[in-house]
């Protein structure tokens, strides 16, 4: 099982056979329709890097599992990894600084979602105090 210093590993799709047939999919479709195809359906600043988003498509199948970042996955330059091990928790719901943690309200801002899995991630573990 993926482990993470911050719980999100836990719930990461990457290695997920679903999530890998997903992505192979919408690789074979990109593949057979020419990139120009799409072109004019973004006017002005709304399109994206088509290059890019097959760039994306492509690493995601080149990287199909992740051990979590306790096991050595992920960024090596996580400032949430980096903080955990620092401050030596095996958890960082374990911290005393949590609640003004500003790597844990970046992981909660980029997912308001991050919130309920970390709570319940919580729960789980029983690390809220009873």
């Amino acid at each position: 099982m993926k482990q993470s210093y911050c719980g999100l590993c836990e719930k990461c799709p990457i290695d997920l056979p679903d999530f890998l047939k997903a992505i192979s999919k919408v690789s074979e479709y990109f593949d057979q329709l020419p990139v120009n195809w799409w072109t004019h359906c973004f006017p002005g600043n709304e399109g994206f890097s088509f290059p890019e988003f097959r760039k994306g498509l492509d690493w995601f199948l080149s990287h199909p599992e992740c051990l979590g970042c306790k096991a050595g996955g992920g960024p090596k330059e996580c400032p949430v990894r980096l903080c955990a091990m620092t401050r030596q928790v095996a958890h960082c719901l374990e911290c005393q600084d949590l609640e003004t943690c500003e790597h844990c309200n970046i992981i909660i801002q980029e997912s308001p979602g991050n919130i309920v899995y970390l709570h319940s991630y919580l729960l789980r573990n029983k690390l809220y105090d009873s």
